[in-house]
């Protein structure tokens, strides 16, 4: 998964270079989990800085901004943030080939974060039902976008959040994050991930929850390791066993009565202390003295 990164308060006069692409929404029937399928691909124009502003062990991310098209996904003008996989994380790979794993990686981000969104979206469903939730995190959509005239011709692209990006879901106990662990959304994307745990019987975890404020993004998904409804996610198995040791109950995962994950403390039972008995008595004989007889 990419680094978190840090974005501007407010956009700047973005210069770059505009190029014609096609973009591609991925939709969902009745069973998200199983039936998604990509739209027909749609044109549209974006300009794009050449520098990127953020990279990850995989990715570099590019500030863009949309020229014509998307509507009404996007308006004109729109900052935006293009997501490209870096070619030398792919080796040696054949030019084919290359294009295969590139096609294939941006793929699975947009397969895995709107899946992601699917779920947030019918657990939103459930949260407004309680008045005492108050507002709910939202994962925001990204859309698989085909650059005929570069030389990596796949990649994502999203809305650019403005503001301080902040993780706040741990992938293992190593990471401390205060803001996490203290900030109202925080509480409510550990309550959203308990959510998703007991909803899936603890098959699937939405995993890397991070962004602006309650909007997220650049998410990840754990399944086991046969998948889930055949649905496989992008991190490892570990990540659901180590959220089901470490997470903690919050007042949210209260309010939507889900029960701790946590095992109850085994009750020490004190052993009864075992009756005394009473100490026998030496009875004493009452009669005559017999003297013995010399």
């Amino acid at each position: 998964m990419t680094v978190p990164l840090s974005t501007s308060a407010a956009p700047t006069e973005l210069v770059g270079e505009e190029e014609d692409v096609k973009y591609s929404c991925l939709l969902f029937k009745d069973d998200f989990l199983s039936e998604q399928y990509f739209d027909k691909n749609q044109p549209a124009s974006l300009v794009t800085e050449k520098e990127h502003f953020g990279e990850g062990m995989h990715r570099r991310a590019f500030r863009t901004r949309l020229k014509a098209g998307m509507v009404p996904v996007f308006t004109q003008g729109h900052h935006c943030v293009l997501k490209v996989h870096n070619a030398i994380s792919y080796g040696t790979l054949n030019n084919e080939e290359f294009v295969q794993k590139n096609y294939n990686l941006a793929v699975e981000e947009c397969h895995v974060q709107n899946t992601a969104r699917e779920y947030i979206k019918v657990w939103t469903a459930v949260a407004q039902t309680q008045e005492a939730f108050g507002e709910v995190p939202e994962i925001i959509p990204i859309y698989l976008v085909h650059r005929p005239s570069n030389d990596i011709p796949y990649a994502t692209l999203e809305e650019e959040l403005m503001g301080e990006f902040v993780k706040y879901s741990v992938r293992d106990g190593k990471e401390i994050n205060l803001k996490r662990k203290d900030s109202e959304a925080g509480q409510k994307c550990c309550t959203f991930q308990h959510w998703v745990y007991h909803k899936t019987e603890g098959n699937l975890l939405v995993t890397d929850m991070q962004g602006v404020g309650m909007r997220l993004t650049d998410v990840g998904i754990a399944t086991c390791k046969k998948g889930y409804k055949g649905f496989k996610g992008n991190c490892a198995t570990s990540f659901i066993d180590q959220f089901k040791a470490l997470h903690l109950c919050n007042k949210y995962c209260e309010i939507l009565g889900l029960k701790s994950l946590q095992p109850k403390p085994k009750k020490t039972v004190v052993p009864k202390p075992k009756p005394t008995q009473p100490a026998t008595k030496t009875k004493k004989t009452f009669g005559p003295t017999l003297k013995s007889k010399s």
